[in-house]
């Protein structure tokens, strides 16, 4: 089986339409599942997804491998996710007497929280690999800061400050990528 990189390769080489095929079928549902946390409407979800395909497709040969072939496509799907709502943020504006107040739909927390998550998710995908390791050491294995200090041969505050470092960092990136318009 191609990674997803090599199935581009293939495509640009030979035009074959298998090698687009398959990356649609890899990536349709996680595509579709970010744009639903978006519009919290299925029929739309599914309309973005084609058009964000359609516009991956259509520009494939700019695809230029410094990330992973999933963190463009999902840096394309929030950038058209954000696009469409800022349009549509702009065309619906609605007298307040005219808003049903019975019948406006809660936000979906559950949404919002996977809609976060894929942001992050694209953020951290950019990170280098040593700051990815040092967050795993400490936030998923939950590893003691002294024993850290201990494995790169560091002191306790120099391992504090990295994770610091690589916070705000990361703080930073989400919002210049994800909420700054």
């Amino acid at each position: 089986m191609l990674c997803d990189e090599e199935l581009i390769g293939s495509y640009l080489v030979s035009n074959r339409t298998a090698c687009l095929s398959t990356l649609y079928k890899r990536y349709a549902q996680k595509v579709y599942g970010s744009c639903l946390a978006f519009t919290r409407d299925p029929i739309k979800a599914e309309d973005y997804m084609h058009d964000i395909f359609l516009q991956v497709f259509v520009k494939i040969d700019q695809f230029q491998g410094r990330s992973a072939f999933s963190t463009w496509l999902f840096a394309i799907s929030q950038n058209y996710c954000r696009q469409r709502a800022r349009a549509a943020s702009r065309m619906e504006l609605v007298a307040m007497d005219e808003v049903d107040v019975e019948n406006v739909q809660d936000t979906d927390v559950t949404d919002i929280k996977h809609l976060m998550l894929s942001q992050l998710a694209v953020v951290l995908e950019g990170l280098e690999p040593d700051k990815k390791a040092l967050l795993q050491l400490k936030y998923i294995e939950n590893i003691d800061i002294a024993d850290i200090a201990r494995q790169y041969n560091i002191n306790n505050s120099a391992v504090k400050m990295r994770l610091k470092r690589t916070r705000d960092q990361i703080a930073e990136a989400y919002q210049r990528q994800f909420v700054a318009d």
